[in-house]
């Protein structure tokens, strides 16, 4: 995909990071999913999966849902929302 930088936008940065990964760990790994044993050999794996297209979401959306808060979005410089 030949991309002309200037008037690239976020999704675009988006679709080329996508891309950059992806392809960099099915070239190491020789698969988009791996086992990742994220406290040492001895624990129980988990499945790290790179397939392609990654799930996109809204930035305050996924701090929100990740946090368990709710971020007022009327005004992102105020106080509160510090």
């Amino acid at each position: 995909m030949e991309f002309y930088w200037a008037y690239c936008d976020y999704n675009d940065l988006m679709t080329v990071t996508e891309e950059l990964l992806s392809s960099m760990v099915l070239k190491i790994k020789g698969s988009y999913k791996f086992m990742y044993h994220k406290d040492g050999p001895d624990t129980e794996p988990v499945e790290i999966d790179f397939t392609p297209p990654f799930r996109r979401i809204p930035l305050v959306e996924g701090i929100e849902e990740r946090l368990g808060v709710t971020i007022p979005k009327d005004d992102l410089y105020s106080e509160e929302t510090r």
